[in-house]
Parts: C-alpha cells; structure tokens; sequence
C-alpha cells in the first residue's frame, strides 16, 4: 500500500514538471516569435546569471592606480560605441551634446566608472532601481579599465500621460585586469552582454533596471 501511495506521488510529480517544462517552452517559443526572446530568456535565467567568481580569480586591488598613466590600457580600443537604429558613432565630449539623451547619459555613466568615481555612481540609477534586493551597488571602487564598450539600442517606447521615454539597451564592456571591487560577475578581459532600461524625463535619463542577456542558440 505505501509503495502504491509513493508511485502515485511519484506520477504526480513527473506530470507536474512535464507541465512547467511544456508551458515554459510554449511562452519562449511566442517571445522568440513576438521578438522579445532575449528578455524573457533573461526572467528565466536571472538567478543563473547573478552567481560571482571567487575573488582569487581577479587582480590585487590599487586605489591609488591611475589607469590613465598605464601604456597597455591606453593602447586598448577604449572609445564608446553608441548604436542607435543602425547609426554607431563613438561618443565624445562635443559630439554627444548634439545626440539624443542617452547618448549623454552613457557617456557620462561609463566615464564615471573608469574614473572610479563611486560617489556619484548611484546618482546614474532611479529610486525604484537602487531599491531592487537584486541591485549591486558597491560601496568603493577603484578607475576601472574599460574597453571594447558597445551600447545598442534595442527599443524604445512612451508613456503619453507621464511624457516619460522608456529605452532598452544591450550594453558590453571589458575591464582591463578586473580587480572585481566594481563587477564580480565577469573575469578579467571577459564582456558580458546586459540589458539597461533606461527613463527618460524632460531630457533627464536614469538606469531604471539592469538584467543580464541570455543569447538563444
């Protein structure tokens, strides 16, 4: 009788995560035809994604390194690929006053990372984005050696009612003998692709959420 009772649970198991698998697969398969794939692949990997590497694996920490004084680093492809609808421009100084918004905003945002300058460093993100149990937010960092940096818009959108801008981009980086103080979640000279929701209020731009691509095969 109890071997009968533990195959039925046994049965009603397998039915229920043949269940969750099927469903799971009939949702992919829509966002893969709607073209939002990658986003939804996102939600169903985040945990899988935020796991960090053992801090034996990264660089000793130099706070008082200045990269910019490092000929290896400054040989390195070190110019911020804005794409916006097929149109790439490597941002400056001068020419992002005269490109949308977040050109701007990812100009000053990854500046401010290489700088080191992490007391500004949340100013970059909404209320609603610091506040995520998922945010990660280090409290110091040193000048990070950023290079190879891409910034993709993938969408944009508009709220009629608030005149707020909601745009999504792909943006991936490397860091130049990663010292993990600033990201744990990829090893020296690694890229990893994210996808930022950026907000967009009377001009003013604001990282409102961060999650990790997950690229379908």
């Amino acid at each position: 009788m109890v071997n009968m009772q533990n195959e039925t649970k046994s049965l009603k198991k397998k039915k229920l995560k043949k269940i969750i698998i099927t469903v799971a697969s009939i949702v992919l398969a829509v966002a893969v035809i709607a073209g939002i794939g990658p986003f939804v692949l996102n939600w169903l990997h985040l945990k899988d994604q935020t796991a960090n590497y053992d801090d034996l694996r990264f660089f000793e920490p130099d706070y008082e390194k200045n990269i910019f004084e490092d000929d290896l680093y400054m040989s390195l492809r070190r110019g911020i690929h804005y794409n916006r609808y097929g149109n790439e421009c490597v941002l400056t100084e001068d020419n992002v006053k005269e490109l949308p918004a977040a050109a701007g905003f990812f100009y000053d945002y990854l500046n401010c990372i290489i700088r080191g300058d992490y007391e500004n460093y949340p100013n970059f993100y909404t209320d609603k984005c610091k506040n995520d149990e998922n945010f990660n937010c280090p409290e110091r960092f040193t000048m990070q050696g950023l290079y190879d940096i891409h910034v993709d818009l993938y969408s944009v959108s508009g709220d009629e009612e608030t005149g707020a801008v909601t745009e999504i981009y792909e943006v991936r980086y490397r860091i130049f003998e990663n010292n993990g103080t600033y990201r744990k979640d990829i090893l020296p000279d690694e890229t990893r692709t994210r996808v930022f929701e950026l907000v967009i209020i009377n001009g003013e731009a604001k990282i409102n959420s961060i999650t990790y691509r997950q690229t379908i095969k």
